[in-house]
């Protein structure tokens, strides 16, 4: 598993800016939140759809950063181009299963959609956990095969320390 954390304090600005309250959410975050003036404007990974049926599927929901309906962008590769990953403190604090059963999905949905094909299967995505009570930001960026993603559940959960 090859992961690096570092901090994120820029978020928070763009946060306010959009007048968007993070602690609760557990959502895909936007490509472009830092370069656009609007959120109807809001690109995602078109990634964030499957993921987001088959986390539905197991009864767990993730949202779009608002409600506006979401653009999205389309990479074509052999390795997996994941959507950034916003877990709020709250989540990591009142529900921490949440954190084990999104990330098992993530690992299985994965598993399921390199099945059959050949090669290193690369994935590469992020996860960013919040707490706006304390305005800070960690981003674990990860780049591995789809069996690390389980294992980064305990990496989130020491963030809360």
């Amino acid at each position: 598993m090859n992961y690096e954390i570092k901090d994120y304090s820029e978020l928070q600005e763009s946060l306010n800016k959009f007048n968007i309250k993070s602690d609760g959410l557990l959502c895909f975050l936007p490509e472009n939140l830092f370069d656009t003036e609007n959120t109807k404007n809001f690109i995602y990974s078109e990634t964030t759809t499957d993921l987001n049926k088959a986390l539905k599927n197991e009864s767990q929901k993730i949202n779009y950063l608002t409600n506006d309906k979401p653009l999205l962008r389309s990479r074509k590769s052999a390795d997996w181009f994941g959507p950034t990953i916003f877990i709020g403190y709250t989540i990591l604090v009142e529900n921490p299963h949440l954190v084990d059963i999104s990330m098992s999905l993530l690992s299985s949905y994965l598993y399921d959609l390199f099945k059959g094909t050949s090669g290193n299967k690369k994935v590469k995505f992020d996860i960013v956990i919040g707490n706006e009570k304390k305005k800070s930001f960690k981003k674990i960026s990860y780049e591995g095969n789809a069996e690390g993603v389980k294992e980064l559940k305990d990496v989130i959960k020491n963030l809360k320390k």
